[in-house]
């Protein structure tokens, strides 16, 4: 599935990232996530080690969906610079446990070619994701930098 719109007019990358969000994150479909991500290994990435893989976004789409439910994902900002596309999002979803509503922001930038994702690198509120999911104390942030060691 090529989201290519023609040799003149290639899809924006944050249209990209739309449709995947809606689509997997939103929706549920982890089936869909190796169409949205190209099949070959760029020889050059712009951070070593840190470029997601599709099997990487499945994981982490199994783990994230054992803990919450009734994701929405809003484009707050995108920016698209040729084949690169910044954006960040706030993510709203449900306790499992608890149905308690949490709200967490992600920032991503993605690189596209031939309408699919060849380099992507999100970067996740974890801390006030757990914090919210009562998993760690409220203000976590600020109890680590004063020294504080959780555990």
């Amino acid at each position: 599935m090529s989201l290519d719109m023609g040799q003149d007019a290639p899809v924006p990358t944050s249209v990209i990232l739309r449709r995947f969000y809606q689509e997997v994150w939103e929706g549920g479909r982890l089936d869909v996530i190796e169409r949205y991500f190209h099949p070959e290994t760029p020889d050059h990435i712009l951070i070593d080690d840190r470029a997601v893989e599709p099997h990487e976004v499945r994981e982490w789409m199994e783990i994230l969906r054992s803990l919450v439910t009734n994701m929405k994902v809003e484009f707050i900002h995108t920016v698209d610079e040729g084949d690169w596309s910044a954006a960040l999002m706030r993510v709203r979803c449900d306790c499992n446990r608890t149905r308690k509503p949490i709200e967490v922001y992600q920032q991503i930038m993605s690189r596209q070619k031939d309408g699919k994702l060849i380099e992507s690198y999100p970067q996740f509120d974890l801390l006030r994701f757990f914090e919210q999911l009562d998993q760690l104390p409220e203000n976590a942030y600020a109890l680590l930098m004063g020294g504080f060691r959780l555990g």
